[in-house]
């Protein structure tokens, strides 16, 4: 077994969080009067994030009741689902917000204008689109609500992110845009870990298993080492349980068998890093593979496409 680095937390909540590094961000300072509405395309592999700096919005998902953001409230969207910000629940939509006239401030920033705009306008607030760069974040994702909301007034790590990512973005400076990323990592870590905290029934699948004082040791063991030829035996010993115990409580939380979730946790190590650039041999040895041939051929099995493929398309 590896020595654990002095730096690498025991508690595997703390473990996965750390993973939410962004690897890629556009942020929009919006203000809006009157009755307006624009909407955010669904944008793979994703997470959206709007902070109401003053006034009131409606984040409106499809299907789901609208949402109302108050003044210091966060609401993150993951999986890059498709939705809507609003003035009032039902205004009318302008259009996508991402084609719409708007001022850019650099690269990744830009300054969003709806309605008359004499004064100040009565809703501000900060949008972003970021990326991910572990394949383990897109787990998270995945178990995540469509819609995660917090007052960030009730958690004062967050209140006081939201001014300083604010400011760095309005007031640009040498190296912003890279402490705006760093500032916004930290946020969204803070927002899901404030939603854990305010809703500790909310989490499922193997988020929810991560709180298990049991099984989150041995979901931390096998996103620590995914290329790692585990068997039930070994993961119910990392989990201190049977082996029978541990298989039904493992299926009955996450939702699928373990060496099942050990697959699908390899297959997306393997892809981020087929599209990193690394060569299928390569890839094929970090994840346990004796020849490229067997590892394209669970791979294939497992996601639909060969690594080449994959490799190809991401890269391009």
């Amino acid at each position: 077994m590896a020595t654990p680095m002095p730096w690498e937390s025991a508690d595997p909540l703390t473990q996965a969080l750390y993973q939410l590094r962004m690897r890629g961000a556009f942020y929009s300072w919006t203000e809006a009067a009157g009755e307006a509405a624009v909407s955010m395309p669904q944008f793979p592999d994703t997470l959206s994030f709007h902070i109401v700096a003053r006034g009131t919005a409606y984040l409106e998902v499809d299907g789901e009741e609208p949402q109302r953001l108050d003044a210091g409230a966060l609401a993150l969207v993951p999986r890059g689902i498709g939705h809507r910000v609003a003035t009032s629940a039902g205004a009318p939509l302008l259009g996508r917000a991402d084609l719409l006239p708007q001022t850019l401030l650099g690269e990744a920033f830009s300054v969003l204008r709806l309605g008359p705009q004499a004064g100040d306008a009565p809703l501000a607030m900060l949008c972003g689109v970021v990326a991910f760069d572990s394949p383990a974040v897109q787990d998270m994702l995945e178990v995540l609500p469509s819609v995660i909301r917090v007052d960030s007034g009730r958690h004062p790590v967050m209140a006081a992110l939201v001014p300083l990512l604010t400011r760095e973005l309005r007031d640009p400076r040498p190296g912003g845009e890279a402490v705006a990323t760093r500032l916004a990592d930290v946020l969204v870590v803070e927002t899901v870990r404030a939603w854990l905290a305010d809703e500790p029934d909310a989490a499922t699948g193997w988020l929810a298993a991560l709180r298990d004082p049991q099984l989150g040791a041995a979901l931390a063991a096998i996103h620590r080492e995914p290329g790692r030829a585990w068997t039930l035996v070994e993961l119910a010993r990392r989990a201190t349980m049977s082996r029978s115990a541990f298989a039904a409580r493992f299926t009955a939380v996450v939702g699928m068998p373990a060496m099942s979730y050990v697959i699908a946790t390899r297959m997306r190590a393997a892809r981020a890093m087929l599209a990193a650039g690394e060569s299928v041999a390569v890839v094929a040895a970090a994840h346990g593979y004796g020849s490229e041939a067997a590892f394209s051929r669970a791979f294939s099995r497992t996601t639909g496409q060969t690594p080449g493929r994959v490799r190809r398309a991401l890269a391009a």
